[in-house]
């Protein structure tokens, strides 16, 4: 990644004639390239106001009103100049503008995530901060959103470099016995007291990792599936539970080929809905009865593979006659449902909900078992859902200290262990600690002996 320079992306665009586009610059050419674009002189200190921006057509030039933002180094977002442009969400135009501002010596496209690195590398942004943007970015839920919201704000932070702390501690006290053993005033730490103290930074990592396994963050949405026969009512159920039209409804059987995705609304009307993210995927009908054809087969083959990866499965049916689904996921829960309920039935599975996507009936009591089947299949993948969530990488990380942990409390609960052993094990914890809250060196380590003991008077 190269630094020095000044870097330029869209940072926003907006829907084309309605909203508005942010075109962001950063670094010691931002304030300079704009000038050639810019009526407005640049103020001389951070400052928000409107201000003309002057764009080349075939026909000359115009200039159109828009917001300049300035942000002089290092109190940006990046530490260095930053220069935002607000202007009308127009293609052609922000194309036109971006033409300009690029033409300038110095000035280039931005890569991923570059201005989030720039800050990092300017000291504006830990490494926890900065994952947390990049998790904000990401996040699907609220709860993620949370956990996103508390690596950016430093709490996460503070929590990992609290743990890494205390075992940094525990790890000098065990060395400065092995390696000062001959100075009067050095006595090596009990195993009592090691233990103890050993048995606090557990609790630690196995309290925000929610005991054993930790709630780890979904590396998707939810996957709800509309599953049934052709011509069961799952398309027109799809666009009930949508809010809109998004599937080609018919009397005739087989029109849905593809598999249709679509994010369930977050103003579902369901308490705590938006906690969860779902996408809900219409799929072909299955019929074992008729001669497939090409198209038939292509359809089912994507319908039975979106079947395999589904978090719930809403097995849909007039009749309410529900065949076995095989290849489904071992956690996958099932909701039935007797679609076309305004109809006369037979009877069919007592256990089957009666839902009529035409007039609404049972509409909401269907969104409510989709809202605690995502809850329950949340707490059979990630355990208790109350917890933080845990990143991938750091749950890696907590769990190779812990383990270490693990072994060095062990040792210290028997009546002699070998303290080199011991060290070793604490120095592992360390550098898997050291992951998420901050490296730590051998010198580092020095300087927690000296400072805890008055070495060599």
């Amino acid at each position: 990644m190269r630094v020095g320079d000044t870097i330029i992306a869209v940072a926003a665009r907006g829907a084309a004639g309605r909203g508005r586009a942010l075109i962001r610059l950063s670094g010691p050419d931002a304030f300079a390239s704009a000038r050639g674009i810019l009526e407005t002189k640049l103020p001389a200190r951070r400052s928000i106001a409107p201000c003309r921006i002057t764009v080349s057509v075939p026909a000359g030039a115009v200039a159109l009103p828009g917001i300049l933002a300035l942000f002089p180094a290092p109190a940006s977002y990046t530490g260095e100049d930053v220069l935002e442009l607000q202007l009308p969400a127009n293609r052609t135009l922000v194309e036109r503008i971006m033409a300009a501002l690029t033409a300038h010596d110095g000035v280039r496209l931005a890569g991923p995530g570059e201005f989030t690195a720039r800050a990092f590398l300017h000291g504006r942004l830990d490494a926890q901060q900065a994952e947390g943007v990049g998790a904000m970015i990401a996040a699907r839920s609220t709860d993620e959103l949370s956990a996103a919201r508390d690596l950016l704000d430093g709490r996460t932070g503070e929590q990992f470099r609290t743990m890494l702390n205390d075992a940094v501690e525990l790890l000098a006290l065990v060395e400065a016995g092995i390696d000062f053993t001959d100075q009067e005033d050095v006595v090596a730490i009990a195993p009592d007291e090691l233990s103890s103290r050993l048995e606090h930074v557990l609790s630690a990592i196995n309290q925000y990792m929610c005991g054993t396994e930790g709630r780890k963050a979904p590396t998707e949405q939810l996957r709800a599936v509309l599953v049934g026969p052709p011509n069961a009512g799952k398309s027109t159920l799809f666009n009930a539970l949508l809010g809109r039209e998004r599937a080609v409804t018919s009397e005739h059987a087989g029109t849905t080929r593809d598999a249709l995705i679509e994010p369930l609304p977050d103003d579902a009307g369901v308490p705590g809905w938006q906690s969860v993210g779902i996408d809900l995927i219409d799929l072909a009908g299955f019929d074992e009865k008729k001669s497939p054809s090409v198209l038939d087969v292509g359809a089912q083959r994507i319908a039975r593979e979106h079947i395999a990866r589904a978090s719930i499965i809403i097995q849909c049916d007039p009749n309410g006659r529900f065949e076995a689904l095989k290849n489904t996921d071992q956690h996958a829960i099932t909701i039935r449902v007797r679609t076309k309920a305004d109809l006369p039935s037979d009877g069919g599975a007592a256990d089957a909900l009666g839902v009529c996507a035409l007039d609404g009936w049972h509409l909401e009591a269907l969104r409510e078992a989709i809202h605690d089947a995502a809850i329950a299949w949340l707490k059979t993948i990630q355990g208790d859902t109350d917890g933080p969530i845990v990143l991938a990488r750091h749950a890696r990380a907590l769990e190779a200290a812990r383990e270490a942990l693990s072994q060095a409390h062990t040792w210290a609960r028997e009546e002699k262990y070998d303290p080199a052993l011991m060290a070793m094990t604490l120095r592992t914890a360390v550098n898997a600690l050291g992951e998420i809250g901050g490296r730590i060196s051998p010198d580092d380590i020095l300087g927690r002996i000296f400072s805890t003991f008055c070495v060599g008077k």
